[in-house]
């Protein structure tokens, strides 16, 4: 597993920078995570009400839930330091001169919200595992209300300032998974369950033996970070040799590359960042946009550019894709190979291809060798001359008859002047 930066502060505050291009994908839309949006604005504090039936409805699972709620803040207050200086400068007290008032407010932000996604993650795996009814009448409740929000809870979960540790979650859920039902489950199990399909395409009966990996379990931060370790579910071919680094090269656009010989493939992998490059066929998983991908895209490239880690994966993808889709010309050709998969006009495709790592400062490391194998693949001449023939001569009808023709007639032409010359000399 990659290497995080040296410090303990994991969850950042966004730059500036990164939002004047798009300040809604780190914008909760309904629920704050955590105390730096809590109480922000009236449909962030509307939210509350939700995550307080959720946290009502794991605690009613206990015969005394009072006496089980206090064993929670006691926890959570034990935990106070350690769960600090997950905050960059360990800021958590919004403003407050009165450090006593502050660190309850924390401690109770820490205590609903850890409360709300355990509770998020139980009733996602309930439904998937044997659609179970058993829930109390405020789970319930709970699960009503969140009918038809399910892109805004993936939003406001994957915000990188919008997150609590995960220490956090797992100290709840471990005081609280007393149920038969999930008794074999860890936290990371029912993470996957309900991240899945975001962040890897796996099968759902392959998401037990992949959570179960020790990988998944080490030092794990927050929720963003959880989804940027599945991402690399299967990658066991990156190797960065920075002696192939051209940081003045990039990989031409798909257009470019067609015309050069290239062809498309689209490949199923579980691992969405396994593109490769072999004998002239680009292979790419399919790419999902979704209304959350943007958000999914942003927030975990910034959590590589704040956290300093050694391989910026994602960043490396994003820049690939920038590369590769330069116009709508170049969506349409991924599109028409099922490479991207997406409700948006090829206009709207480019544009957030191309903007979606902006002012990052990160070059794609992981995809240096496939760059330089493209790129030399690029400059022979029978790659090039064979897609002419084929763009130009070979895709219609028509044209394939006139060549066949040509070709007929050109054989014949050599025919003729061949026994032309032999029966000239034949005569000397």
């Amino acid at each position: 597993m990659e290497e995080h930066g040296g410090s303990n502060d994991s969850i950042f505050r966004i730059p500036g920078l990164f939002k004047m291009r798009n300040e809604q994908a780190y914008t909760p839309y309904k629920f704050s995570i955590g105390p730096w949006h809590f109480g922000k604005t009236q449909v962030l504090r509307s939210g509350q009400n939700l995550k307080e039936s959720a946290r009502e409805g794991l605690l009613a699972r206990f015969p005394d839930p009072a006496a089980k709620r206090r064993e929670l803040e006691e926890a959570i207050h034990n935990a106070y330091d350690q769960a600090r200086e997950c905050y960059e400068g360990g800021d958590v007290y919004h403003g407050r001169e009165d450090m006593d008032v502050a660190r309850r407010e924390f401690e109770e932000i820490l205590l609903l919200d850890g409360c709300f996604i355990i509770g998020l993650f139980r009733k996602r795996t309930e439904m998937v595992s044997e659609n179970d009814e058993r829930g109390s009448i405020q789970e319930n409740e709970f699960v009503h209300l969140l009918t038809g929000m399910t892109h805004v809870i993936y939003h406001d979960l994957l915000l990188l300032d919008n997150q609590i540790p995960w220490f956090v979650l797992e100290l709840l859920f471990d005081a609280t998974n007393k149920d038969p039902q999930f008794i074999n489950f860890t936290l990371v199990d029912l993470a996957m369950s309900f991240f899945g399909h975001v962040c890897c395409h796996v099968p759902p009966q392959e998401l037990p033996k992949l959570s179960s990996r020790d990988r998944y379990h080490s030092s794990i931060r927050h929720l963003v970070d959880f989804v940027w370790r599945c991402w690399d579910v299967s990658s066991e071919r990156v190797v960065i040799n920075f002696d192939l680094l051209d940081y003045g090269t990039l990989i031409p656009s798909a257009t470019r590359l067609k015309e050069a010989g290239v062809k498309f493939q689209k490949v199923e992998s579980r691992n969405i960042l396994d593109v490769k490059f072999n004998k002239g066929v680009l292979e790419i998983p399919p790419l999902q946009i979704t209304p959350s991908t943007e958000t999914i895209f942003r927030n975990l490239i910034i959590f590589e550019q704040c956290s300093r880690i050694s391989m910026p994966k994602v960043t490396s993808y994003a820049i690939l894709l920038d590369c590769l889709v330069d116009t709508s010309d170049d969506v349409h050709l991924m599109n028409e190979v099922g490479i991207l998969d997406n409700g948006l006009n090829p206009e709207e495709m480019a544009n957030f291809l191309n903007r979606v790592r902006d002012n990052t400062v990160t070059q794609e490391v992981i995809y240096a060798k496939l760059r330089k194998d493209v790129n030399e693949y690029c400059k022979r001449r029978w790659p090039r001359w064979r897609a002419y023939l084929i763009q130009n001569y070979f895709t219609k009808p028509w044209a394939i008859v006139s060549v066949i023709f040509a070709t007929i007639v050109l054989i014949f032409m050599i025919t003729q002047v061949f026994h032309f010359y032999k029966k000239h000399h034949a005569g000397f």
